[in-house]
């Protein structure tokens, strides 16, 4: 069964997240998601505090840049939250935000190399291990962890490049694909995953991140077309769009059903439904919803109340 997770806007106030968080394991999400994007709040900080006021939710931070902390301390804020809610929190790390990186002057010349070698050395010291490693990006000499956690918390690497897909399936815990990475394209990274790692102790772990917008249809595709639009405009995702057959910014009517049903979980209920399905059929293990609209809160309530219980087998309402 998919693990079905939510997102908590990375422009919703950082003050509203305990509530938040509090209410969507209530409303029986599996995960909740936060955001780090430059200069809103830190993803570390909020995923800590979504995990102080909950008990069962799995908490993900998605994504943390690799150039921005030294991995050695990357490594350390993970250990301390690992080690204080055991088995509950997932970490994805990519390039950031190119613009960003270079405003802070955290762009490595070889980004897909420094991604590789952070990754691997916050996995080396969380599992404990000793690590000398010097790369393009890091160097670290006789560094280890005082105490590692019991549990590792996952390490995902947030990419949609293909040297980066090959990267995921051979140094991280699994692959986190941001919105936009319909159906056609986990299909897609599941084959060059499986290209990547030719004998897997286990199988990669893929988590996508998927738009949300349940209601009428025509509405819901609707309110879609903006985000996609920005999506295609931002000239970021070759791959994915091209996978969903998009080859420019849609038109400013409710955009075609066929590429609502490739890009997100649009519609009425039994739509969702059948977008959630789509999903997993695909590949993506861990399913997590990005709500369309500054009425974020009720699509998350609407989608618990009318397509969670369907997707579990059972139709009674989330309270």
């Amino acid at each position: 069964m998919t693990s079905i997770g939510a997102v908590f806007p990375a422009r919703a106030p950082a003050e509203a997240l305990p509530a938040f968080a509090a209410r969507a394991e209530v409303l029986g999400y599996d995960e909740l998601w936060v955001v780090e994007d430059c200069f809103l709040s830190g993803g570390l900080t909020l995923a800590t505090a979504a995990l102080a006021v909950t008990e069962r939710l799995r908490v993900g931070i998605g994504l943390l840049p690799a150039a921005v902390r030294n991995p050695a301390i990357a490594a350390m804020e993970i250990a301390t939250i690992g080690r204080l809610y055991p088995g509950r929190l997932t970490v994805a790390i990519g390039h950031g935000v190119e613009s960003w990186m270079t405003q802070i002057g955290a762009r490595p010349a070889k980004r897909v190399a420094a991604l590789g070698e952070v990754i691997t050395a916050i996995r080396m010291l969380l599992a404990g291990e000793t690590v000398n490693a010097t790369g393009s990006w890091i160097e670290l000499a006789s560094v280890a962890l005082d105490t590692p956690p019991d549990v590792p918390p996952s390490i995902l690497a947030g990419t949609t490049g293909p040297q980066g897909i090959a990267l995921a399936a051979r140094r991280a815990d699994g692959l986190l694909l941001p919105e936009g990475c319909g159906p056609k394209f986990i299909a897609h990274a599941r084959q060059l995953t499986a290209r990547a790692r030719r004998d897997p102790p286990c199988p990669l772990e893929i988590v996508v991140y998927a738009w949300l917008r349940i209601g009428e249809d025509r509405a819901a595709r609707t309110a879609l077309t903006e985000a996609v639009s920005h999506w295609v405009d931002s000239g970021l995702y070759a791959g994915p769009m091209r996978e969903a057959g998009i080859d420019r910014s849609p038109d400013l009517g409710p955009i075609d059903r066929q590429v609502a049903d490739e890009l997100a979980i649009v519609g009425t209920g039994a739509e969702c439904v059948a977008g959630v399905e789509r999903f997993g059929d695909a590949g993506a293990q861990r399913l997590i919803l990005a709500a369309l609209g500054a009425d974020f809160s009720d699509q998350y309530e609407m989608f618990a109340k009318e397509v969670l219980p369907v997707c579990r087998g059972s139709h009674k309402p989330a309270s």
